[in-house]
């Protein structure tokens, strides 16, 4: 467990997961103004958000990941976010496998007090309809594919999490 939170330590580590939600980010605009014109659904602005949000909180980590509590905090949203992402791309699945009827409208559904759809358009507008998604490598739609890449950082940041937890249980914190 010490090796777990050294790495929440590193810098690396959280650059890292900066590159590789970048990276995430730039999949989804390539499909969606690359060539084949995918636009995305609420639900998919909606996990772009989430994924952004913890891209944020991702480069507080790697600013401040000496500081025990304010990467404790980076963690703890960071995993939040990470997870509200995954939960959105489940739904997404189960409306797109047919499991579950969504009413899912032409608007973004940001709450009124941050409509990221009217101050970013280009990242958040949601101009696609639900249950529609592009197929990616490997044979997988762009929703199953975000419930790998989602999950597989979320485990990694739940086990740093733990770690953390323990340090705070033996009152070893900085």
């Amino acid at each position: 467990m010490n090796m777990l939170f050294k790495l929440g330590e590193n810098r690396y580590f959280w650059l890292t997961g900066i590159i590789y939600l970048t990276l995430m980010e730039a999949i989804a605009l390539y499909y969606q103004y690359g060539p084949g014109m995918w636009y995305p659904c609420a639900l998919c602005v909606q996990v772009r958000a989430w994924v952004m949000g913890s891209l944020i909180f991702s480069v507080m980590g790697a600013i401040l990941a000496k500081n025990f509590w304010w990467r404790w905090m980076s963690l703890n949203l960071s995993i939040v976010l990470l997870a509200g992402a995954l939960y959105t791309s489940y739904y997404a699945f189960g409306v797109e496998q047919g499991t579950v009827i969504s009413s899912c409208t032409m608007g973004a559904g940001f709450p009124e007090f941050m409509p990221l759809d009217q101050w970013v358009p280009v990242l958040f507008e949601a101009q696609g309809m639900c249950g529609q998604s592009p197929p990616m490598p490997l044979g997988v739609s762009m929703v199953e594919a975000l419930l790998i890449t989602l999950s597989i950082p979320l485990l990694v940041l739940v086990a740093v999490w733990v770690s953390h937890v323990q340090k705070i249980i033996a009152n070893e914190t900085d």
